[in-house]
């Protein structure tokens, strides 16, 4: 395995988080494709929008499957800390409750007992199921680093490889639910070991390489669509994104791991704004996807693409939408993180570091 200096692992990192930063834009377009007034479907005529709408719709799996592969990479070589669980929780929490009581005063939402509980409690009830899986993960990602530890190289493929046969393979052919489950922890935790992988043996793919299995991958996604538009032709049967959408399809993995390779190569140089975008990309998502009334105000009313579907201006609408919910979710977080986040981690701290002692502790085998 190629070895690599502690400036170019460094470099890559950076690279990682512009991929990071890439995906939460790119996320925006898929929920303006999915949330909105008109969402695609093969019964539709094929035009140039139908083409937009349906390929905003592949970035949600390709967005989810880069995210968990770099939680995976990243978290392989880290401890566990109790300060990122309630940082969290604090910002998931900090959403939750102030989005909803900004929905009911603007006449969007109720404050019925039912809806005041579920924004108290947004992990319990699953507000944001992407949060609510993360979280379950980050729980249990010390376990699965004991587990790949005990791994010999060979054995880990192997387990990666039965992962990818038994969830996404699986769910893609046979159409099945139960292995995936409801917040899809199967694939994310197969996300995980292939991410560990990377970072445990270097995985290291030439840029050349890795943008050729990228541009693949991607026209055989938008190659899909299409093949499905025919299959509807022929058969009736509507299933536009049988084999693009959700992250639990095998196309969306492996394009995920294309993408991930190949930004992992890409040389960026530390800079303040990949730094400062980067930090709050989980507000980004929190602010305009969760359940209740905000994504319903902001994808059905402000920038409704059913408004825009017979024109030719939806894609400018579209890009119009990506850009001002991210402008708009970073100077939020900025704004949350200075006035709400801190105070509160100061408080908590001194307990929290005596949690983060106790599992050291456990994991160093003094406990």
């Amino acid at each position: 395995m190629i070895q690599v200096s502690e400036f170019d692992r460094q470099e890559r990192i950076y690279g990682l988080d512009l991929y990071r930063i890439l995906c939460m834009f790119f996320v925006i377009a898929y929920h303006f494709s999915f949330h909105g007034n008109t969402v695609v479907s093969c019964a539709q005529e094929v035009t140039f929008n139908w083409v937009v709408l349906a390929i905003a719709r592949i970035f949600g799996a390709l967005c989810n499957g880069g995210f968990m592969l770099t939680s995976g990479y990243f978290l392989y070589r880290k401890r566990f800390r109790a300060r990122t669980v309630f940082r969290l929780w604090l910002e998931v929490w900090f959403y939750s409750v102030g989005l909803g009581i900004v929905c009911g005063l603007l006449g969007a939402g109720s404050f019925t007992a039912k809806g005041l509980i579920k924004m108290l409690f947004p992990f319990t009830f699953n507000q944001y199921w992407f949060f609510s899986t993360y979280i379950v993960m980050y729980l249990i990602f010390p376990f699965l680093n004991r587990c790949i530890n005990g791994l010999s190289q060979r054995q880990h493929r192997a387990a990666i490889v039965m992962g990818i046969v038994l969830v996404p393979i699986f769910a893609t052919f046979t159409g099945a639910r139960w292995i995936i489950g409801t917040n899809s922890l199967a694939i994310f935790i197969v996300f995980y070991f292939i991410g560990a992988y990377f970072n445990r043996y270097d995985v290291c793919v030439p840029i050349q390489r890795s943008a050729v299995m990228v541009v693949c991958c991607i026209l055989l996604e938008v190659l899909s669509l299409f093949a499905m538009r025919l299959f509807y032709d022929l058969t009736g049967m509507d299933d536009v994104a049988y084999l693009v959408w959700n992250q639990n399809k095998i196309l969306p993995v492996v394009t995920s791991i294309a993408l991930f390779l190949f930004f992992k190569q890409i040389r960026v140089r530390h800079t303040g704004l990949l730094t400062f975008l980067s930090s709050s990309l989980f507000g980004v998502y929190l602010l305009h996807e969760g359940e209740g009334e905000s994504k319903v105000i902001l994808f059905r009313h402000i920038f409704d693409n059913s408004a825009t579907y017979a024109t030719p201006m939806l894609l400018p609408q579209m890009l119009f939408a990506m850009c001002a919910i991210f402008a708009a979710g970073i100077l939020i977080d900025k704004i949350r993180i200075c006035i709400f986040e801190r105070p509160f981690l100061q408080i908590a701290d001194p307990i929290l570091r005596k949690i983060d002692v106790v599992c050291d502790g456990i994991w160093e085998g003094d406990a």
